[in-house]
């Protein structure tokens, strides 16, 4: 049986919770000083499984930051970062603790409704932004979107300038076919779940972005992708 359900850009700023970490700490990666599962307390859908804890390494060099979020068994060793192994081919070639799952997303799961899946979406990013800073940033200069660039340009009350497109009309380039419905959608078919949401950033350039990521049935791991799909004029640089 097939399904579709629609949901708000208002409805996912709710779980976009930061979880802000200290701005001062070790020069390098160190231990996180917060609980990574900080983040997955904002999404009611989700939980841990039982047996599994989410742990945190922080890298800081001046004002910039990033981290790497693990899974693994609650009873395996956290170690420092120098005694672990590194990811000689990620950004910043971050430290791995022994027994961690590859895909984090393996020791999580949900009550199995559309709005778990989405909030499957949503967590991956906002945990993949943990404990980012200046330009360690990316995916926090989106702005999740289910109305026309037009529609926020022409609003009264911009709130923060970063987050609102300034480029008119016909100042927007589609480089796909521009959509009819850009609400934030989870469509569920046999076994598979598509999460489809858009996204505003001015960052470098302001653009538009599709996101579809796709599971399957009662797994919360997914295969992702993302296309600009309009982009305008201006930005901005960190």
């Amino acid at each position: 049986m097939n399904s579709v359900k629609f949901f708000t850009a208002e409805e996912i700023k709710q779980l976009r919770q930061p979880v802000i970490l200290p701005s001062k700490g070790p020069r390098g990666w160190s231990k996180s000083q917060v609980e990574p599962v900080e983040v997955l307390k904002a999404f009611s859908a989700l939980r841990l499984k039982k047996g599994f804890v989410l742990r945190a390494y922080q890298f800081r060099q001046g004002e910039n930051g990033n981290a790497v979020v693990w899974a693994m068994p609650e009873d395996s060793p956290f170690p420092s970062p120098k005694e672990c192994p590194k990811l000689k081919d990620a950004f910043l070639e971050p430290p791995r603790p022994p027994l961690a799952l590859d895909d984090l997303m393996e020791a999580i799961e949900g009550d199995g409704s559309h709005w778990s899946y989405l909030s499957a979406s949503i967590f991956v990013r906002e945990i993949n932004e943990f404990g980012a800073g200046w330009h360690g940033c990316d995916w926090s200069t989106h702005e999740i979107i289910d109305k026309a660039p037009s529609d926020y340009f022409n609003q009264t009350q911009r709130g923060s300038e970063e987050r609102i497109p300034h480029s008119k009309v016909d100042d927007w380039t589609w480089l796909k076919k521009k959509p009819k419905e850009l609400r934030p959608s989870v469509s569920k078919k046999n076994d598979k779940i598509i999460v489809t949401f858009y996204s505003f950033s001015g960052l470098s350039t302001e653009a538009i972005y599709r996101h579809v990521d796709t599971f399957q049935a009662g797994k919360y791991s997914f295969k992702t992708k993302e296309v600009m799909i309009a982009k305008g004029c201006g930005g901005y640089v960190f």
